[in-house]
């Protein structure tokens, strides 16, 4: 398991890859989601051999944080690394190390667009945010696994609707 980015030399088994771990919990009908202290979202150095679902499970157990589901959803090129993101639904946190994740509200954000063969000049962690909540309430009517696991987050789930179902309307 990689150590923060920041920290890990260059070495011929590390790409410059970065995983980007976005646990997302539910409480009452709202979403929040869970952010280090002092950065812009939590970040960890992907080893090439690495599964990057297993490190996800992994990163999470250190704070201690349960998933419900694991999902790939986006990646994006960011300061000359591939920023690969995992959203993780996760059960509401239990006792987390002080001073080290913050539950941060879910606002609603525009996804980021770019051109027909170009990608945006920015994404924001909030424009990836709401694709991977998309992501999840697609999921949640498609797929028997998600839609088990996430029953109980199927009617907060149905105001991020997917872009393929908005277009059917």
């Amino acid at each position: 398991m990689g150590g923060p980015v920041s920290s890990v030399p260059w070495s011929p088994q590390f790409v410059a890859q970065t995983l980007e771990v976005l646990p997302v919990g539910l409480e009452g009908d709202g979403f929040y989601w869970m952010k280090p202290l002092h950065a812009e979202s939590l970040r960890v150095g992907l080893p090439s051999s690495a599964r990057p679902a297993d490190v996800v499970l992994d990163v999470l157990k250190w704070y201690p944080l349960n998933a419900i589901v694991v999902h790939s959803t986006s990646w994006r090129h960011e300061e000359g690394r591939v920023i690969l993101t995992y959203v993780a639904a996760i059960e509401p946190p239990g006792d987390l190390a002080r001073d080290s994740l913050l539950p941060v509200p879910v606002r609603r954000a525009e996804l980021a667009r770019g051109g027909a063969t170009t990608a945006p000049a920015v994404i924001g962690v909030e424009a990836v945010i709401e694709h991977a909540l998309r992501h999840l309430s697609w999921l949640v009517r498609d797929d028997p696994a998600v839609m088990t696991a996430l029953a109980g987050w199927k009617t907060a789930l149905t105001d991020f609707e997917p872009e393929p179902f908005r277009a059917l309307a």
